[in-house]
């Protein structure tokens, strides 16, 4: 059974900490936060406040901010197992003060009380040498169906496409929201109309399926959704409808 070390109490610590304690082919041997408190999902005796020496560990996870990586790293330099973090844009090198690096990298969104199915969650691995990238593939293989090797090149420019198709596309649905609400109508008109957008995009390129005012430069009709619009949102709009008449008229 494969012994895990697991840094950090934010969102993702908190699923993968879950994953791994509902795991039957791993052990999550301790979790290591900088709270004196331990998370409500911690079992006894589990939670630290450093990395512990004394219990016997194969593999350890970073699971913190992006800026905490180095930090974290330089506080693990003489121990004997492989580290790897699961940030998206940060490079292998940040840990790199530790002999045996990794990455293992989850492409999903992480919000407490939404739960995630770790089955069909993309995990990307990368390391520095064979011997660790195999384990590393062991332990994603037992999370997930879906295990990758990739480059830090492609886990960057992953990590920059996700940040378009889900938190860029999540702030505009709020925006929507605000629309809606400010009009006294209820969001659910919007969902068939989300629903077929994404599903479409699943089977074709999104640029291929584009329509709207913008496309074709109705600038009457902009002008009208313009006057409703605050200020900041103005501009936004703006932004994009310039970028998607660019994008098919040039």
């Amino acid at each position: 059974m494969m012994r895990i070390a697991l840094i950090g109490t934010g969102n993702l610590a908190t699923h993968l900490a879950a994953a791994l304690q509902n795991s039957t082919t791993i052990d999550l041997v301790q979790w290591i936060g900088r709270k004196t408190t331990p998370p409500k999902q911690a079992t006894k005796g589990l939670y630290f406040t450093h990395y512990q020496d004394a219990i016997k560990t194969d593999l350890c996870l970073i699971a913190v901010t992006d800026d905490a990586i180095p930090s974290v790293a330089e506080q693990l330099i003489n121990i004997d197992v492989l580290v790897a973090h699961t940030a998206g844009a940060t490079s292998i090198h940040a840990l790199k003060p530790i002999k045996r690096r990794g990455v293992l990298y989850p492409l999903q969104s992480f919000k407490e009380n939404f739960p995630v199915d770790w089955t069909s969650t993309p995990i990307c691995i990368e390391a520095t040498n064979p011997k660790d990238l195999k384990l590393l593939k062991t332990l994603a293989s037992q999370l997930s169906e879906s295990v990758h090797q990739i480059t830090e090149s492609q886990r960057l420019q992953l990590h920059t496409a996700a940040v378009f198709s889900n938190n860029f596309c999540n702030h505009l649905i709020g925006v929507s929201q605000h629309i809606t609400t400010k009009a006294a109508l209820p969001f659910s008109l919007l969902h068939p109309l989300l629903k077929e957008t994404f599903e479409r995009s699943f089977l074709t390129r999104a640029t291929d399926l584009q329509t709207g005012p913008a496309k074709r430069n109705d600038t009457l009709t902009q002008h009208k959704h313009l006057s409703v619009l605050s200020k900041k949102d103005a501009e936004l709009y703006r932004i994009l409808s310039q970028s998607i008449f660019n994008t098919h008229n040039t």
